[in-house]
């Protein structure tokens, strides 16, 4: 169903796709004599677009055929226009085939598709510079990270089967390598985002990045951090609470990507227990205002194989132990599973029991709590970690904050309706 058909029969709406095609093309023509003084301009796009409404209006009389001779005749006026000119370089041109396919639709019907394409490709044309540069500034070790995710992501997961296999039908290897990519996908922005941060950055961005790559790496990381530096064992809180915080917000992500019915339910401990977390990270800023710059530890490559590999391995396990504890023990020994996957990966634990969810299969224990249980046991992990590896003033922050943090989140578990 296309935007077009919401209107009411008898309603002519190719009039309002033939004004979106202009607009379309106005806006890509503008920018395009704007930045580079091309010869295609404002007047050239917005005809071409044009060209490709009217071809779409002919459809019903003409056939199909009638778009892809128009996209020949345009070709070949380029073409000219090209060797008549000398013009080099072909993104203008390209961005010309663009706008009369993109007139063709907003004709068709296709209105939503076709202006957020249009203004994608108007974004793209303008930020020339800025991409060249930054395709300038890639390393090997960069472009080895966006090989790995176009592997992970457009490679391995289109060719795994679709079906549930093995023990209690809780296998399907699609969604399993699907979790993956979504994951590494997160931590994938978390580390661009370091890399645009530089090396330096305040206790709140650092925990904030910390928290989209890994809260329970940058706990150890900082843990150590403090051992090394002992001056920074507050600052080493300040970033592991404003990370743990972050947890919450990948949580709800995460929900909304596989099982929207669960946001609704996981939001509001979520969102009170996300305020505990950063009320106690403020605290402790109130003490270290004036050494709050913190060093970011060099971050690991997120999109490695065997990483993947690890966490799909613990997605199916968590699955399958959900799933068994469910049909042999009963839907109370699912919180011992959630309690203990938890420990180390709350990421794993969320998607098993988000899928199970979407599926139907959540019966027995209640989702969200099992999720919310998990996150506690992973705060837990931390704050014993941070209090073993780092520094005494980090062990002190951490045992007292991670007291009235799991105090509150243990009341929340219990009593929120």
């Amino acid at each position: 169903m296309t935007e077009a058909q919401v209107f009411a029969p008898g309603f002519d709406t190719r009039m309002i796709g033939l004004g979106i095609a202009l607009a379309i093309g106005f806006i890509i023509g503008l920018e395009r004599e704007w930045a580079e003084n091309k010869p295609v301009g404002v007047r050239s796009f917005s005809l071409i677009a044009a060209f490709g409404g009217t071809s779409a209006l002919l459809l019903p009389e003409a056939g199909g055929w009638v778009i892809a001779a128009g996209l020949l005749a345009l070709a070949l006026i380029l073409v000219l226009h090209v060797y008549r000119r000398k013009l080099e370089g072909i993104t203008t041109l390209v961005a010309a085939f663009i706008v009369y396919l993109l007139g063709a639709a907003a004709v068709a019907g296709y209105w939503l598709p076709v202006i957020v394409l249009g203004g994608a490709v108007t974004v793209l044309l303008h930020w020339k510079k800025p991409l060249h540069s930054w395709v300038d500034k890639l390393g090997d070790r960069d472009f080895e990270i966006i090989v790995r995710f176009v592997l992970i992501a457009l490679v391995i997961l289109p060719v795994l089967p679709d079906r549930d296999l093995g023990p209690y039908a809780a296998f399907n290897p699609f969604t399993a390598w699907f979790m993956v990519v979504l994951i590494v996908a997160i931590n994938l922005v978390g580390f661009v985002a370091f890399r645009l941060v530089g090396a330096r950055a305040g206790g709140w961005l650092a925990g904030l990045l910390g928290g989209l790559v890994s809260s329970t790496a940058t706990t150890i990381s900082y843990a150590g951090l403090s051992k090394r530096e002992r001056e920074f064992g507050a600052v080493a809180a300040l970033v592991i609470l404003v990370a743990s915080a972050v947890v919450y917000g990948r949580v709800l992500f995460e929900l909304a990507v596989v099982a929207p019915g669960l946001v609704s339910d996981m939001a509001g401990p979520a969102v009170v227990f996300t305020a505990v977390l950063l009320g106690l990270s403020a605290v402790v800023f109130s003490r270290v205002r004036s050494k709050a710059d913190a060093e970011l530890p060099e971050r690991e490559n997120p999109a490695r194989i065997r990483q993947a590999l690890v966490f799909a391995g613990l997605y199916v396990v968590i699955l399958f132990g959900i799933a068994a504890a469910r049909e042999l023990v009963g839907g109370e020994a699912v919180y011992a599973v959630a309690f203990i996957s938890g420990l180390t990966d709350v990421d794993a634990l969320t998607l098993s029991v988000a899928q199970l969810h979407s599926d139907g299969k959540a019966t027995g224990f209640d989702p969200w709590r099992v999720i919310f249980l998990a996150t506690l046991s992973n705060l837990l992990f931390k704050v014993l970690a941070a209090s073993a590896l780092g520094s005494p003033e980090l062990r002190r922050w951490m045992l007292g904050s991670g007291a009235v943090a799991l105090t509150i989140g243990a009341g929340l578990l219990a009593f929120w309706p």
